[in-house]
């Protein structure tokens, strides 16, 4: 399994829609997209990335949204973009 999760992470790309806002109550949409041999590991590995490029992956620092996810299957297993809603605190 582990084996699967350095897969998925090294394929899984991301993009961030922000504007880098740094100030407090400023709300930016955040997505990204993660790849996994189950529908729910490609969810995991998008939100994952989606944490670790906001910096909210160890200590979250933002209020952040119940994130939505668009998933599709492939012959090599799932992908999931996931988007939601970023606050500084």
């Amino acid at each position: 399994m582990k084996k699967y999760l350095i897969i998925g992470a090294a394929v899984a790309g991301m993009i961030i829609g922000s504007s880098g806002a740094a100030m407090a109550g400023a709300c930016t949409k955040a997505t990204s997209e993660g790849w996994g041999l189950t529908e729910e590991l490609a969810k995991w590995q998008a939100q994952d990335m989606m944490m670790l490029a906001t910096g909210n992956l160890i200590v979250q620092n933002d209020k952040i949204s119940k994130p939505a996810y668009k998933c599709s299957s492939s012959l090599l297993g799932w992908n999931c973009k996931a988007s939601a809603k970023i606050c500084k605190k």
